[in-house]
């Protein structure tokens, strides 16, 4: 035969799959990424009606760890009425040494697991050592990832607050997730009283769909870290353009979040270039100073980049096949 290759399902996938090794695999990543062992590639994007169907194509290398491939998404809001998910797609991971495909795994609970790790890495290597307090925006699947990633690799941090434009979703969200973070005390925060915490806390996380500005400038103390997850194509917006005129930049990606980021509108405006912003991996990789100080206002935006879902894939792959999970299927 010419090949085989293990196909996982989504419950196998979420059963091998864990945020602490979520964690490690996408700062390898980002490493990788900094040595230019890894790379990502266009993105391929085609909408057959827009805003009601859409599909999404990301691809990338990680030459560093013998793997590249792609994540195929699927997009339809049609499907909740149909009892489907509204969003699907498939991950194949191939082998750089001998050009054959490793395996394929459903997208959904990878995209969670890394976009959470994504964004703990992030706070980790950035946010002051004594951070306690943290405001997540935005009561979505992806507030939760953020949560768990959070809580994964900040063991130390003390209490959440929840924030969403519609109060009873942070309510059911801090109901949901209570009992699972035993050393967190965790609160919903009234939208009306988003300023007041803001200002207050040592991290923010910002995790929404939002196409304007809701954190301002003005409400941010010195110190603190902001980690801008939401906006990850064009139009998207969560923090004031001011605001990322007058912070310590990092990102995933310069070329990316210049283009699609949290990033685009300063740099639209002139306000910023990507001269001003530190790829994470840089700092993590010692290239580059990440904090400098414990009044820097730091800011990572995350765009979200295909060499994650790889490296997680590939790694959660090796497991499987340690374990004897999935389905071997020989071409």
């Amino acid at each position: 035969h010419l090949y085989s290759l293990r196909i996982l399902s989504s419950a196998q996938t979420n059963d091998l799959l864990n945020m602490g090794d979520a964690i490690s695999d996408v700062e390898l990543a980002y490493k990788l990424y900094a040595r230019e062992e890894a790379g990502v590639f266009p993105v391929i994007v085609h909408h057959f009606e827009s805003g009601k169907r859409e599909m999404d194509l990301k691809s990338g290398h990680l030459a560093g760890a013998g793997v590249f491939g792609m994540k195929m998404l699927g997009f339809c809001s049609e499907n909740p009425q149909r009892g489907l998910a509204p969003l699907a797609g498939l991950i194949v991971v191939m082998d750089v040494d001998k050009q054959q495909p490793i395996g394929i795994l459903d997208g959904t609970p990878i995209t969670f697991m890394r976009t959470g790790a994504a964004g703990a890495v992030a706070a980790r290597a950035l946010a002051r050592k004594d951070s306690k307090r943290v405001l997540i925006a935005g009561a979505g699947n992806q507030g939760r990832a953020q949560l768990l990633g959070l809580a994964t690799a900040m063991p130390a941090l003390e209490e959440i607050y929840i924030c969403d434009i519609i109060d009873e979703n942070s309510c059911r969200f801090v109901n949901e997730q209570n009992g699972k973070f035993p050393n967190l005390q965790l609160k919903a925060v009234p939208y009306a009283e988003l300023a007041e915490i803001a200002g207050q806390v040592d991290i923010i996380v910002t995790c929404t769909r939002s196409r304007e500005f809701f954190i301002s400038k003005e409400w941010i103390k010195a110190g603190t870290h902001i980690n801008a997850i939401g906006a990850d194509m064009p139009g998207k917006q969560e923090i004031e353009p001011e605001l990322m005129a007058n912070v310590r930049l990092f990102g995933d990606s310069r070329a990316q979040v210049i283009q699609k980021g949290e990033c685009q509108h300063a740099a639209k405006s002139g306000r910023i270039s990507a001269d001003d912003i530190t790829e994470i991996g840089e700092v993590l990789e010692g290239m580059k100073p990440g904090r400098r100080s414990e009044d820097d206002i730091t800011l990572f935006d995350a765009t979200g980049m295909a060499i994650q879902d790889l490296i997680v894939s590939a790694k959660l792959l090796e497991k499987a096949k340690q374990l004897n999970i999935g389905l071997e299927v020989e071409f």
